[in-house]
């Protein structure tokens, strides 16, 4: 997987009863739709699970994007709107949150854990919020100092950070900033449980500049993904 200039993210939780067709409909279908629009460069579709935090949602999409991702959307709008893209009944409007987002660093590799295949991965999926008054100081910790942190633990296997953007057809969101991590499949809880021994020592030292009421952090392990046209 490439760098990405920008990052979609669909936190959803299907219909009561209709999970098993919200996945047949998302990986074969929708995933594929959106990922054949230009910019896309890669799409996942995974599922809350693990011994992680517990997910306000089940399920979540991720797309990584080398367009703005603001003109991504208005293309994914306007297909929509023309009936070009085929919904399903099994989503539920009040249980999704959807965000974009543009790039504000690389995608880093770990020098502790190789690269591995998209089946054997899972995405831990983090938002976060500076302290008010604090965005300086809290990116040049969150970019500088703390992916670096998270990447020295063993399992996790990259990671990008995100600043989300609005945009007139999307619901406002509680949150600032994005990161996603990649990390070896078989590997993921032993991986967490890691990285939650280390948070707040030495090893990992957190600023107070993060605003630990406003944190959403879940793993998901992916059940489908698609090349993108970009």
């Amino acid at each position: 997987m490439r760098d990405a200039s920008g990052a979609m993210l669909v936190l959803q939780t299907p219909r009561n009863g209709r999970e098993s067709d919200h996945r047949d409909w998302y990986v074969s279908t929708h995933l594929p739709d959106v990922c054949a629009i230009p910019g896309a460069i890669h799409g996942v579709f995974a599922r809350a699970g693990g011994r992680g935090p517990a997910s306000q949602w089940s399920n979540a999409a991720l797309y990584w994007l080398d367009r703005q991702p603001g003109e991504f959307l208005n293309d994914l709008f306007a297909r929509v709107g023309a009936g070009k893209m085929e919904l399903s009944d099994t989503l539920d409007p009040d249980q999704t949150m959807m965000t974009a987002a543009v790039a504000l660093t690389p995608r880093r590799c770990s020098s502790v854990t190789l690269e591995s295949p998209d089946h054997d991965r899972q995405f831990y999926v983090v938002l976060t919020n500076s302290t008010p008054g604090d965005d300086d100081r809290f990116n040049a910790w969150y970019s500088d100092v703390h992916l670096g942190d998270v990447l020295k633990v063993p399992g996790f296997v990259a990671a990008q950070r995100f600043r989300l953007i609005d945009h007139p057809a999307l619901k406002p969101c509680p949150y600032r900033y994005l990161a996603l991590y990649e990390i070896q499949g078989p590997a993921a809880d032993e991986s967490l449980a890691e990285l939650t021994a280390r948070a707040g020592t030495e090893q990992m030292v957190l600023s107070p500049t993060l605003d630990t009421s406003a944190v959403y952090a879940a793993l998901f392990a992916v059940e489908g993904t698609c090349g993108g046209s970009g």
